[in-house]
């Protein structure tokens, strides 16, 4: 079994555009979930438990905002797992953390990337986080 894609700086500055697409991409899926759980929180606070009785007049409604929600995490969650499968690790996809296996001064470290940054500028140990981010 082979073990994680390695990348070079060069390699993981190319992607960063690739980066920036996907978490607009994710931010505009995540805002439409947020909409829908709102109008379905607003629902449930006006009908209760009655929201599920199929004679509701909001049940149609609801039960076609908890499938816009299903999908929606289902989108989000596959975009992440397409990530993945290119070798990103992503760390946080609120604030757009991204990390790449990478070798520095012998080590496998983390390429360490935050939604914004034109290119990859800092690393860490694979075993620390942002916060122990230092400069390349």
């Amino acid at each position: 079994m082979a073990g994680p894609r390695v990348f070079t700086i060069d390699e993981a500055n190319e992607i960063v555009p690739t980066l920036e697409q996907a978490f607009d991409e994710i931010d505009e899926h995540r805002e439409k979930l947020r909409l829908a759980k709102i109008k379905l929180n607003a629902l449930e606070m006006i009908w209760g438990t009655g929201l599920h009785a199929s004679d509701c007049p909001d049940h149609g409604e609801a039960r076609a905002l908890v499938t816009e929600l299903e999908e929606l995490e289902k989108t989000v969650g596959g975009m992440v797992q397409t990530l993945g499968e290119s070798g990103a690790v992503v760390k946080d996809v609120h604030l757009g953390l991204v990390d790449l296996y990478h070798v520095h001064e012998g080590q496998l470290v983390f390429l360490c990337w935050k939604r914004g940054e034109d290119e990859f500028i800092a690393w860490h140990h694979v075993d620390t986080g942002y916060s122990d981010r230092q400069s390349l």
